[in-house]
């Protein structure tokens, strides 16, 4: 029975009261109110639901458009501003900014659904030979808020622990004459033309950022990283026979101590020369058998007196160090950055795009003697 029905038969029924009502009958009465008030429920529930077939028919019966699936997250910093380009701010076109983002997984990878749309244009990218970008990772890593830093270059560290009777004063450590420094953070920038007929192309703009722009940004640092180490005042400094293997290896091992001596800090990795790797890989011994293990070996996994060993040719000699000890390499937090717009000079009359991407870093050295620079011997 639906609801109006329901509210038929009880006014039906108040109706069969009527008489009895009119003459008084007490239980009649009774009955008349209960039905009243059921009445009035079942007039009000017809009325609500009369307002809500009326709003279903204005609706008709198209279906309400599904939620759009979550995007997947972007996997670089390329792929990040394709995904800010293809949804700029309003009033924005191509003035757009992505900085400080962190890649989830694979840095080449470009979002599924991004479609390219170009076939007119040569999009293959055609690279030199990618130097390893390493030297970086050598350093503890900092960021600071401002573009200024303020540091204190300690000595050799004074003192050391000791066993001390009940009540006795203890020995105090510290690190001798802590000179402060304040430095800039440098910002290293560049930047690219494309035409922006490669806006519609975004796995190749993707891969544009990433495998060149930000390659060689990434490149500059890592050049001047190295030039600030080498540079610092007070580095320990040491002469060999760069052309054994032998005495390579042995100065290494004396750069070793003299960085523990000095600084109390153990020494983690050594920055080499390819040529220098080269000659400690295939240094003999008396009986022509390679100190490192030979050719079945994988050089790459081998270490020099338990120091991880990474090649580089912005050294032309070997740098000993503790590394992450000793040196810092300080960002102002917002990572590397990448603009593009296509209102710099005649970009907008030449329908190009100009990129450019930047950083703001500088390399700290707090206990310049947790390095040694080691170097051909006259």
């Amino acid at each position: 029975m639906t609801l109006k029905e329901r509210l038929i038969a009880k006014k039906a029924e108040l109706k069969g009261l009527e008489t009895k009502i009119n003459d008084g009958d007490e239980e009649a009465i009774k009955s008349g109110t209960k039905l009243t008030a059921e009445i009035d429920d079942l007039e009000k529930q017809v009325k609500e639901a009369d307002a809500a077939l009326a709003k279903i028919a204005a609706i008709g019966t198209h279906e309400e458009p599904a939620a759009e699936p979550s995007e997947n997250p972007a996997k670089s910093l390329g792929e990040n501003f394709i995904k800010k380009m293809k949804k700029p701010a309003k009033g924005e076109h191509f003035n757009i900014a992505v900085s400080g983002f962190k890649a989830a997984a694979d840095p080449m990878t470009v979002p599924a659904g991004v479609v390219g749309a170009i076939t007119t244009y040569d999009t293959n990218i055609v690279t030199a030979a990618r130097k390893e970008l390493n030297v970086r990772a050598l350093f503890n890593s900092e960021t600071v808020s401002g573009n200024t830093l303020t540091y204190f270059i300690e000595g050799a560290m004074e003192g050391a622990f000791a066993k001390t009777a009940e009540g006795a004063a203890k020995p105090q450590i510290h690190f001798a004459d802590p000179t402060p420094k304040t430095v800039s953070l440098e910002k290293i920038a560049a930047f690219i033309k494309e035409s922006d007929e490669y806006i519609n192309d975004a796995p190749f703009l993707a891969s544009a950022i990433n495998g060149r722009l930000l390659y060689q940004l990434s490149l500059q640092e890592q050049v001047n990283l190295v030039s600030a180490l080498l540079a610092t005042s007070g580095i320990q400094a040491d002469t060999a026979d760069l052309t054994s293997a032998v005495a390579i290896a042995d100065a290494v091992r004396k750069a070793k101590k003299n960085i523990k001596k000095a600084t109390g800090f153990d020494a983690d990795s050594i920055l080499i020369n390819p040529d220098l790797k080269y000659i400690l890989d295939i240094g003999k011994d008396s009986n022509g058998q390679y100190y490192g293990g030979g050719y079945f070996g994988n050089p790459a996994d081998q270490r020099v007196w338990g120091l991880n060993v990474v090649e580089s040719d912005d050294v032309t000699g070997v740098v000993i160090g503790a590394f992450k000890t000793c040196g810092s390499v300080v960002t102002n937090g917002d990572g590397q950055s990448v603009d593009a717009t296509n209102t710099d000079a005649d970009d907008f009359t030449k329908n190009m795009m100009t990129i450019r991407a930047e950083e703001r870093l500088v390399l700290a050295v707090r206990r310049p003697a947790g390095f040694v620079n080691l170097t051909q011997k006259a």
